[in-house]
């Protein structure tokens, strides 16, 4: 009798919470380049055994079809190892009809993965100068250079969470980009990068 009244009781909260997430959409079809835009010359963009591959020698960001307002988006990325300080990222709440757009960019890189960039809204947002101390300790260690890399953002409202390899690192309120589109990024210098099994989808 216990157990059917707590199913009762909790049942509701179950299907609530699985309401307020929509169904995952895929941003890459794992065949082809459909629907990503370079902003820029690229010296390779291509899909290659269900991997979106780019390199550059210029910085440059390649741009999705799809716009989201609230949402949790997903990837995962493997960077090159012929140069330390190669960087890239992973645009969310992009805008601008052209070029370098604006927005925010979860940090690939050796330095400052799973920080958070403002594109064109004033640089670091996360870490702070006062949370530098924090980021360290929640992204120590967790960068794998070799292998795959989970990357994971939650945008809702003001709200930004980043996650590396399902370790939380940045949380913070920002409202400088409340909405626009996903974006995938070279910086001109080292080799080729390697995005798969990117997808987001709607959050309430």
């Amino acid at each position: 009798m216990k157990t059917k009244l707590l199913l009762f009781f909790f049942l509701p909260l179950f299907i609530q919470a699985e309401n307020n997430h929509n169904k995952w959409a895929s941003l890459f079809d794992g065949k082809t380049t459909k629907s990503w835009t370079p902003r820029a010359k690229v010296e390779k963009f291509e899909a290659i055994n269900g991997e979106l591959q780019l390199q550059s020698k210029v910085n440059v960001w390649v741009l999705s079809d799809m716009q989201m307002t609230d949402f949790e988006a997903e990837c995962e990325v493997k960077i090159p190892l012929d140069y330390e300080k190669f960087n890239s990222g992973l645009g969310f709440r992009l805008t601008g009809k052209s070029g370098k757009p604006k927005g925010y960019q979860f940090e690939i890189d050796r330095n400052k993965p799973g920080a958070v960039y403002g594109i064109g809204l004033g640089g670091w947002l996360y870490p702070r100068k006062e949370q530098e101390v924090e980021y360290k300790l929640r992204s120590k260690n967790l960068f794998k250079l070799t292998e795959w890399n989970h990357v994971r953002v939650i945008c809702a409202g003001s709200s930004i969470k980043t996650f590396l390899n399902h370790k939380l690192i940045a949380k913070f309120k920002d409202s400088q980009s409340m909405s626009g589109h996903f974006g995938i990024q070279h910086h001109g210098k080292g080799g080729m990068v390697a995005f798969r099994k990117i997808r987001a989808r709607e959050v309430k």
